[in-house]
């Protein structure tokens, strides 16, 4: 917008030099617009038409353009913030123009100049001024013109500087100062470049077919291909023709197009043609076509899917690969042999449809004669009967011969191949009649013609059976019979006469021409669901089950509670209880706390470790309910973040209480309750599944949630739900607790609740540092300079913090060795144990802080090796223990006890005997990268509210000590508070779980209200992982699939499976698949007996698979439990290394998974895992594989030999592949980045792979490398029929699954078979929709396309 102060309300507005005498008219305004510049300006109109003259252009032309605002150009919109608002403005285009002389005379070359954005002026002659001024600085930049143009223009010249300045350099043709020869070096420069890339795809065009070479191959039997095709064909037949759809149809504009492209890959023009107008007109078929492949595509898949093979372009064939039978002398038997050679010379030669060819050669008498066959296909064709031809004479009139004459005449001939066929070519037409006339065959024109059929290199097959058929009915009908002319000619003349008829007006209807051979048409159920899926996605009413969450109803009234009470109350030992109760902080707090949770519905409490809050407080609630006379209704949840919480602070409280009846616990595939319980301890997970099946906890007085200040994702999501609850339940109170971290957090979150502090109560624990301890346990680490180094500025102040403290030299150069570390010193670890156990006057517990459970298994390797057994007892404790395993270290004993633990101990649970902590300052955490989609588990340090966490472990019974692995300095260089994981984690879940619980409202928003909300992209990135699922669908809405997943206690990939499972009817294997991943490790792997270990797994490999290796371990422990006794099974477990406790679980949790279906409505009340009804495929590992893959995709990886790597040995059979080692394979991931097989997976050593596809249950990223677990290879038709989007590749041979999310899988297959497997797998979509909506099975009986699918 040039500026207005250089406006001169008076004066000439034209040339300076005209006379500027001034004329007053007394009467009379002057109404015309004031001048633009000050006389004498010079005007940049000028300006250009003098350089332009000076140049010998032409005259130059500004035009101007009047716009609205917001305004359009072409194809871009503008709405400039940093202009003026106003109603409309004037945009300029500047066109300079110059005579070149050419060979053919004079031409005229022009250049056109404008702005982009355009710049918008306030007049029209205002833009004229500064487009001439936006042309001169375009081709006179070099030239300081600017000097002696007015202020307006002046100042837009300085802008077009500052941008010329920042221009990028490929914008450097715009200032040249010849725009036309600027012009043409951009426009050179294109064409060169359009060129190039015109090049590279036609190279890429000619080389395409090498892109799938190294990809496996998708091959399909013939007869495999004939069922899917027919399969196929029958649900086309049954197309409903009423699905209130939007027809979609190829446009008259893109048919030429289509037209050549169709013709340039091989099909005919008569075919093309076909194709085009079958797809431009409204029906089911071309909607479904076209909304799913491009319009070149669907014009492929509709001629692949109608032309007979033998009629298709060479690059659409499956061709002589092992796609086809072959015939070699591996064949049985002389007739077999016969049969195929004659089946392939009428299928590929004469052009008979295969399925009626050898549907007619099961008659031995068709088989065993050549005329015989072609006469009965050639009744077949016309729809007579068939079956009683045979060599017997003609039926009247006279029997009749081809002459010598006749041949010579039409050009005929013998065929030499023993079959007495002639041949005669067309005149007309590029084909050939055969006779098949063998001695003693009678025929006559009347009532029986010779036997027929057409050849042709070029004529498709079923246009060859159109004239033929054409033929026969001028037999039929007499045409033939009435003429005095020979068979052969009558013949000719016939076929061509329908030959002009094909040219003129196109080839038949291919359905016309087959209509006899067509097979009945049956119902196909899944196509009229393919046909309303691809239209809408389809809700139906649903409402998840509520369940009260009790295993029956509490008939005591309030007065028997009492009396209960009161009796258990006057127990001696409740009284000896009692006392000790007391002397715990909280007992102090009991009437604050009490007071507090009456006048407030939401308390949250602090207190330290030890204070006793998480036993007593629920305790304090209950007594309260029971005294005031409310005992029968009073209905407490307790939840724990860990199962071993839930189940130690239960039984505590459950010993309090005299096992009264009153305390209970549910964990996942666990459960200790009764009718009289009252405090019920649970995990935070089966809360929420409770909320997620509709409970709105009506009956539930209190919700207790215990260690808060954890911040783990399903903690943060409760209290976002118990927030939101609140609103609705007006009787339910909240209690919060938390250890002292960062409570004010919580306080704000619930609008300023009350907060009560508990004081801890502990003996006093000695915090010994690295430095503090590290000279008196004689321990001086070897320097490895191989380890990754410490910050220079961190190791400078470990050392003169050292060296401050009284260390000596060789103490601050240990700190510094370790320190530099960075690693779990385990010889430092077993020095300071001996430390402690050398000094220690009376025996007590050791509990050793380490980030994982490896670890733990090497300190337990390194304790051992050091440690007298006599001396020590070593407990591991980590989640992966079973239940049993880990109530083992609360047991006391009389020798030392060590504990050797991950962060599980850091919280929740008491080991009353622990004086001594070893803290190695580490743990491991799961972060998530939403955009790799990976889950990295890092070991970090821990943070300094974690680490006094652990510090309070000591000191429960008696003054304790902490040994802290690290220095002052590293302390204080922690973060304060740990990340909350609702950050750092996968969020799939929690997104199902608010559309189960909210289907209406928008997931992100109503997580935008938690706690930390989460990152949009980690909240897109699970809707995402949703949408692939199918939990979700295009409308964001719950599918039947995603309603169904939401109500099983399981990860959700595994509950898709379970659902899959029961559709498929394979359902008892799978519910042992998914409680085998969703439990500890079915086999162990003792650090002295790993190699036994590892053999004894190896024994129960099967299928390739680590999933079904356990999967079979299992089933062979129940086996021998039910056929023998379960003392024999658990000595069977011990000899293989089995888990006994584990695989007790894996049963509960499949009876727990069961019911689950039941009330999903999946299963029938009372069915049993086991019933055939629900297992007819359970014996099916391809199948089972496929569900697995099904679930979940895309955690996909290929497996394959380098070809550096593929050596060969000469023998004197040929050349013979070498077997490989299995370091020689590589995995790669769909992105194509590398990938390892777990070495705990069977598959490990594997150095034999088929399809070479694997599909893992997770993928672990350490700090080198990316892991795959539970490894199971799955065949290459899985891949397809339930990967991800399918694209085929029609000119190159092969197709790709995946998309540019979670990448791509290159297959090698065949047009042919790719189009096949595609509209297959479109079926089979539409029948598990179909199934899933109903709550049914897919009965392979009423359906061929899951027939189909299965024999695949």
């Amino acid at each position: 917008m040039p500026p207005r102060r250089a406006i001169v309300k008076s004066g000439n507005a034209g040339n300076s030099s005209k006379s500027s005498k001034e004329v007053l008219v007394p009467s009379k305004v002057d109404a015309s617009p004031p001048p633009l510049f000050p006389p004498g300006s010079k005007y940049p109109l000028s300006l250009l038409q003098e350089r332009c003259t000076k140049n010998g252009w032409e005259k130059p032309v500004v035009d101007t353009v009047q716009l609205l605002f917001p305004f359009s150009v072409g194809a871009e919109s503008y709405s400039h913030p940093f202009q003026p608002k106003r109603n409309e403005g004037w945009a300029f285009v500047v066109i300079l123009t110059r005579i070149v002389r050419t060979k053919n005379g004079q031409e005229h070359e022009s250049v056109r100049m404008e702005p982009h954005p355009p710049y918008i002026c306030q007049s029209a002659l205002e833009a004229r001024h500064w487009g001439a001024t936006y042309a001169l600085y375009r081709f006179c930049n070099s030239i300081q013109l600017n000097r002696v143009l007015p202020s307006g223009p002046r100042d837009y010249w300085a802008e077009l500087a500052a941008e010329h300045k920042n221009a990028p350099s490929h914008q450097s043709w715009m200032y040249d100062a010849d725009p036309f020869a600027a012009r043409k070096s951009v426009t050179d420069r294109q064409e060169k470049v359009a060129k190039k890339k015109e090049a590279q795809q036609t190279i890429e065009a000619l080389t395409s077919e090498s892109k799938f070479d190294d990809s496996p191959e998708v091959k399909l039997s013939s007869d495999l291909r004939e069922l899917v095709e027919n399969a196929i064909k029958k649900a086309i037949a049954n197309s409903p023709e009423d699905v209130d759809a939007p027809a979609v149809i190829i446009g008259e504009d893109n048919m030429p197009v289509l037209l050549q492209r169709l013709e340039n890959l091989g099909f005919m023009k008569s075919q093309a043609r076909d194709a085009i107008t079958f797809l431009s007109k409204p029906s089911f078929l071309a909607s479904n076509l076209l909304s799913a492949a491009s319009p070149l595509e669907a014009c492929i898949e509709y001629l692949v899917l109608h032309i007979p093979e033998v009629d298709l372009p060479q690059r659409f064939l499956p061709g002589n690969n092992s796609s086809n039978p072959f015939v070699t002398s591996m064949h049985e038997g002389q007739e077999d042999i016969k049969k195929r050679w004659i089946e392939e010379r009428a299928i590929k030669q004469a052009g008979w449809p295969a399925h009626i060819v050898r549907e007619c050669t099961t008659e031995p008498h068709l088989l065993e004669e050549w005329a015989l066959l072609v006469a009965a296909l050639n009744r077949r064709l016309v729809g007579e009967s068939w079956l009683d031809v045979a060599m017997q004479p003609t039926d009247g009139g006279l029997e009749e011969r081809i002459t010598a004459d006749e041949m010579e005449a039409m050009g005929a001939s013998y065929a030499d191949d023993n079959t007495f066929t002639l041949v005669m070519p067309l005149f007309l037409a590029p084909i050939q009649l055969h006779f098949v006339i063998p001695p003693g065959y009678s025929y006559n024109r009347t009532s029986r013609p010779p036997p027929m059929y057409l050849t042709s290199p070029s004529v498709p097959a079923y246009v060859r059976l159109h004239l033929l058929a054409k033929l026969l009915d001028a037999f039929e009908q007499g045409a033939v019979k009435e003429s005095t002319e020979s068979i052969c000619v009558l013949a000719m003349q016939v076929l061509e006469e329908h030959w002009a008829i094909v040219e003129d007006q196109g080839p038949p209807n291919i359905s016309d021409v087959l209509k006899h051979f067509a097979p009945p048409v049956e119902e196909v159920p899944e196509l009229k669901a393919v046909a309303t899926a691809d239209v809408q996605a389809r809700s139906t009413s649903w409402k998840p089950r509520s369940s009260s969450g009790s295993v029956g109803q509490d008939l005591r009234s309030d007065a028997e509670v009492m009396q209960e009470f009161d009796t258990m109350r006057q127990d001696v030992r409740y009284a000896k209880m009692h006392e000790a109760r007391c002397r715990l902080p909280a007992f102090s707090s009991k009437d604050d706390f009490l007071a507090m949770l009456v006048r407030s519905r939401v308390v949250v409490v602090v207190g330290e470790t030890g204070s006793g809050k998480t036993t007593q407080l629920p305790q304090f609630i209950l007594d309260s309910l029971i005294e005031s006379g409310r005992g029968s209704s009073a209905n407490i949840l307790v939840t724990q973040p860990r199962r071993i919480s839930a189940i130690s602070v239960a039984v505590r409280v459950h010993t309090e209480r005299l096992t009264d009846g009153s305390v209970g616990y549910v964990i996942r595939g666990e459960s200790r309750r009764t009718n009289k319980t009252k405090l019920l301890f649970c995990t935070t997970g089966v809360l929420l599944r409770r909320l997620g099946s509709g409970d709105d906890l009506n009956g539930v007085t209190h919700v207790i949630i215990d260690e808060v200040h954890e911040r783990s994702v399903e903690g943060d999501f409760l209290l976002l739900e118990l927030k939101e609850l609140l609103k609705q339940n007006s009787t339910l109170k909240v209690v919060l607790m938390s250890a002292t971290i960062n409570h004010e957090t919580f306080v704000r979150y619930f609008s300023d609740a009350p907060l009560l502090r508990i004081p801890g109560f502990a003996y006093p624990v000695t915090d010994m540092f690295l430095e503090d301890f590290i000279d008196v346990i004689n321990y001086h680490p070897s320097a490895n300079p191989e380890r990754k180094r410490q910050d220079g500025e961190g190791l400078r102040v470990n050392r003169e913090e050292c060296l401050s403290a009284g260390l000596d030299g060789r103490s601050a150069t240990a700190v510094q060795t370790i320190s530099r570390s960075g690693r779990v010193d385990y010889a430092l670890i077993t020095a300071t144990v001996n430390h402690i156990i050398g000094k220690g006057e009376d025996k007590g517990g050791i509990l050793v802080f380490l980030p994982g459970v490896q670890e733990i298994r090497q300190c337990i390797d390194s304790l051992q090796g050091s440690s007298p057994a006599s001396q020590a007892k070593i407990f591991p404790l980590h989640a992966n223990l079973s239940s049993d395993e880990q109530r083992a270290v609360f047991a006391p004993t009389s020798k030392w006890k060590i504990v050797v633990a991950t962060n599980v101990a850091e919280t929740s649970i008491t080991i009353d005997d622990i004086v001594y902590v070893i803290d190695a300052g580490k743990v491991k955490e799961s972060q998530y990268d939403p955009e790799s989609g990976l889950t990295k588990l890092i070991e970090q340090w821990i943070t300094r509210a974690a680490g006094r966490q652990r510090r309070g472990r000591a000191g429960r019974t008696r003054p304790g000590v902490c040994y802290k692995l690290y220095t002052r300095w590293r302390e204080n260089k922690m973060e304060q508070f740990p990340r909350p994981e609702i950050l750092r984690v996968p969020l799939e879940s929690i997104c199902l779980s608010v559309k189960a619980m909210r289907e209406d409202e928008d997931v992100k928003e109503f997580l935008s209200h938690a706690i930390d909300p989460p990152e949009v992209a980690a909240m897109d990135k699970a809707l995402s992982v949703l949408g692939e699922l199918g939990a979700l669908g295009q409308d964001g809405r719950l599918t039947a699939l995603g309603r169904h997943i939401a109500t099983l206690p399981l990860d959700l990939r595994l509950g898709k499976m379970l659902i899959l499972a029961t559709v498929f009817q394979c359902l008892d294997p799978a519910l042992t698949i998914a409680a085998c991943l969703s439990s500890k490790p079915v086999f162990l792997s003792p650090m002295e007996k790993r190699d036994e270990a590892t053999a004894a797994r190896a024994r129960f490999a099967r299928e390739k698979s680590d999933i079904l290796t356990d999967v079979r371990a299992y089933d062979e422990c129940m086996r021998i439990r039910q056929e023998e006794s379960p003392s024999a099974m658990r000595a069977f477990c011990s000899d293989n290394y089995i888990a006994a406790t584990t695989i007790r679980d894996i049963g509960v949790l499949r009876n727990d998974l069961l019911a689950a279906l039941t009330t999903a409505g999946l299963v029938q009340p009372g069915q049993r895992a086991s019933a055939p009804e629900l297992n007819a495929h359970a014996g099916e590992p391809a199948l089972l594989k496929a569900l697995l893959l099904a679930a979940l995709y895309p955690r996909i990886a290929r497996i394959a030999l380098p070809r550096q790597a593929v050596k060969f040995a000469h023998t004197a059979s040929g050349a013979v592949a070498r077997d490989v080692g299995a370091n020689q394979w590589r995995a790669t991931d769909m992105r194509g980045a590398r990938v390892w097989v777990h070495p705990g997976s069977v598959q490990f050593s594997e150095t034999r792979w088929r399809s070479g596809m694997v599909v893992s249950f997770e993928r672990v990223e350490t700090a080198s490398k990316v892991f795959l677990r539970d490894v199971t290879e799955v065949p290459l038709y899985a891949l397809l029929l339930f990967g991800g989007h399918i694209a085929i590749d029609h000119v190159s041979g092969g197709l790709t699954v995946g998309g540019r999310v979670e990448g791509t899988l290159r297959l090698r297959a065949w047009p042919r078979i790719a189009i096949l497997v595609q509209q297959l797998r479109r079926l089979l979509d539409a029948a598990l929709w179909r199934a899933l909506e109903g709550g049914g099975v897919l009965e392979v009986a009423q359906s061929p396309v899951i027939g189909a699918m299965l024999t695949c």
